[in-house]
């Protein structure tokens, strides 16, 4: 028996947030095979490392101890209107823009396998555009996440203390292998209803992040049923600190699987939709650049606060 760990909640663990933007690249890339897809499918082990970074990093280089940088994670959409709700949908558009600005000047970029870090020119501005998007793939995977659009994040008010770092991170390893095959697949499957259905609250990425958000809020009674009955052991006090026992992922997590691979494969569409609206779609030359191929990273980002 596993007990599950009281933890920030911080939504998906390296992993899910690695699954993300590599399927979203992927799916990038089925819609954009002759420009901006290979060069964002060869790049996906960058954005899936630049995904994490908002927790790796940016949680701790706020300057505020991660009071700045925290409510940009969520929105708790059925919190009272008069307590804090969270701002994830803004710090994506803010992460697209960024992105849109670093990439709508490319015109004709040349390389294969060079360094950013000393690269200029289209070279550069894509180098510093891949980091951008792959920051914004953590928010908008955060949105797809569903205690981060509840105000029982942890799920200390429903007895289920600690499910929030259960199902985004033990259930998610327990997973994989197998998992990200299983994400992108779904989201190939599902992508045009999923878009479909979101767009019709608007196009922008505040509407597409509120849409997911909404989706995300629906889920969490499913989710607690099946943790209720499938993997809690000893529940946790209500109002207390101490989680919920839970059974071994590997076994708890098991009736939770559809829910992880349809909440990630929402993620990763919601992502790719986002990161397509900003990419120029015409007056880029990509003849010179079908072998461009960043060897580094841009290794200690520096901290974006949010500009809203």
């Amino acid at each position: 028996m596993a007990v599950a760990l009281a933890a920030p909640a911080h939504a998906w663990g390296p992993l899910g947030h690695r699954i993300v933007a590599e399927s979203a690249a992927l799916l990038v890339q089925d819609d954009l095979p002759e420009t901006w897809g290979p060069l964002l499918a060869r790049h996906r082990f960058a954005l899936g490392i630049y995904a994490f970074v908002p927790d790796s990093r940016f949680r701790h280089t706020d300057g505020r101890g991660g009071k700045l940088e925290g409510p940009t994670h969520y929105v708790n959409l059925d919190a009272p209107h008069c307590a804090p709700r969270g701002s994830v949908d803004r710090r994506v558009a803010q992460f697209a823009a960024r992105a849109g600005a670093d990439l709508h000047p490319v015109t004709k970029p040349v390389g294969g396998y060079v360094a950013g870090a000393t690269a200029d020119g289209d070279v550069r501005r894509i180098y510093l555009g891949l980091l951008d998007l792959g920051l914004m793939a953590h928010y908008s995977g955060d949105a797809s996440m569903p205690y981060h659009a509840a105000a029982d994040s942890n799920g200390f008010a429903a007895g289920e203390g600690g499910i929030h770092y259960y199902f985004e991170n033990d259930c998610v390893d327990a997973f994989e292998p197998g998992l990200a095959e299983e994400v992108l697949a779904v989201a190939r499957e599902k992508r045009s209803a999923w878009t479909a259905a979101w767009s019709a609250a608007g196009t922008t990425p505040e509407a597409l992040v509120g849409a997911v958000l909404k989706d995300s809020l629906a889920a969490v009674a499913k989710v607690s049923e099946i943790d209720k009955r499938d993997a809690v052991i000893t529940p946790s006090r209500p109002g207390g600190k101490t989680p919920a026992v839970r059974k071994p992922p590997v076994e708890g997590c098991r009736s939770l699987r559809p829910i992880v691979v349809e909440r990630l494969a929402k993620g990763a569409v919601l992502t790719a939709i986002i990161w397509e609206s900003v990419l120029p779609r015409t007056g880029v030359d990509f003849k010179g650049a079908s072998s461009l191929l960043f060897s580094d990273l841009v290794s200690d980002p520096a901290y974006v606060p949010p500009d809203y």
